[in-house]
């Protein structure tokens, strides 16, 4: 075998284009980042460094310089926590199985308020430590008096019985972004 050969077997690390397809990556991330909105923004956690970076970006108008900077920012993302980071955006992403899931589980709430009563209220109160449990009672009696007058008359529009379920399905969103936000 030659010196030439031997140098290849040597070498275990990962390709130089693996490294590149890593950094875009991260540069894609980076750019996520720095297009969301921000109260969007504000639910990532990011580092003071990783802040500033997508304060300049924001401040930077012309497009070539905007390119350099996403490369900086790419680079402050190394390291950032991917893992919470890639998280909190997944809570955001309405695509995701995160964001599905925690939708799906909020849905399933608001069915448990309008059909189970008490039971599922006072399980929700300890659960989010509800305050306002007056608002909260109003918000369920209104949703099954809904549902009780679209049962009663199937044959009216479809659109109505839905406002008081859509505002106690707020409420309950409301809630999950108080106790997630904790």
């Amino acid at each position: 075998m030659t010196d030439h050969e031997e140098e290849f077997q040597e070498y275990s690390g990962p390709s130089k284009s693996q490294v590149k397809r890593e950094m875009h990556a991260l540069q894609d991330l980076g750019q996520k980042i720095c297009e969301l909105p921000k109260k969007q923004l504000a639910k990532i956690p990011l580092s003071d460094t990783m802040v500033l970076a997508v304060e300049e970006w924001h401040r930077i108008k012309k497009n070539e310089a905007r390119r350099r900077h996403l490369q900086y920012v790419g680079r402050v993302m190394r390291s950032e926590n991917l893992d919470e980071v890639n998280e909190a955006m997944d809570k955001l992403n309405p695509s995701s199985e995160v964001y599905n899931r925690i939708l799906h589980q909020q849905e399933r709430w608001r069915d448990l308020l309008i059909n189970d009563g008490n039971d599922a209220l006072k399980a929700f109160a300890d659960e989010f430590d509800v305050i306002d449990m007056q608002n909260l009672r109003a918000l369920i009696r209104n949703a099954v008096k809904e549902q009780k007058n679209k049962e009663a008359n199937p044959d009216q529009e479809q659109n109505t019985g839905k406002t008081a379920a859509r505002k106690l399905f707020l409420c309950i969103k409301e809630h999950y972004k108080e106790i997630k936000s904790d």
